[in-house]
């Protein structure tokens, strides 16, 4: 096996680390502005982190299936890892919020 056939295995690897950092990074940069713990912030960052990580790895795999680009594979997964770990610190803002009793949305 060549170089080159040994690098394009291991790629999937690292894009799941890289697809996992950029949840990483944005509830870090959301995070510092708010008032919120220790355990509160590595709760998030967790979920965001495992969140991107699963979306991003499972719209790559998937597009790797059926279009088998690469290139185009590695991009879809890397939009749908950021909206997937925006989602899902949304939906998880929204369950803190009810859980609270602080929900603002009206019951109809």
């Amino acid at each position: 096996m060549n170089t080159e056939h040994q690098a394009l295995t291991d790629v999937p690897l690292w894009l799941l680390v890289l697809l996992s950092l950029a949840g990483l990074s944005g509830e870090m940069l959301r995070a510092s502005g708010t008032d919120l713990g220790l355990q509160q912030i590595l709760q998030r960052v967790a979920l965001r982190f495992l969140a991107s990580g699963l979306l991003g790895m499972a719209t790559l795999l998937l597009a790797m299936a059926l279009w088998s680009s690469f290139y185009l594979a590695a991009g879809l997964g890397i939009v749908i890892a950021v909206i997937g770990a925006d989602v899902a610190g949304g939906l998880y803002t929204q369950f803190l919020a009810k859980k609270a009793g602080v929900s603002d949305q009206t019951e109809s």
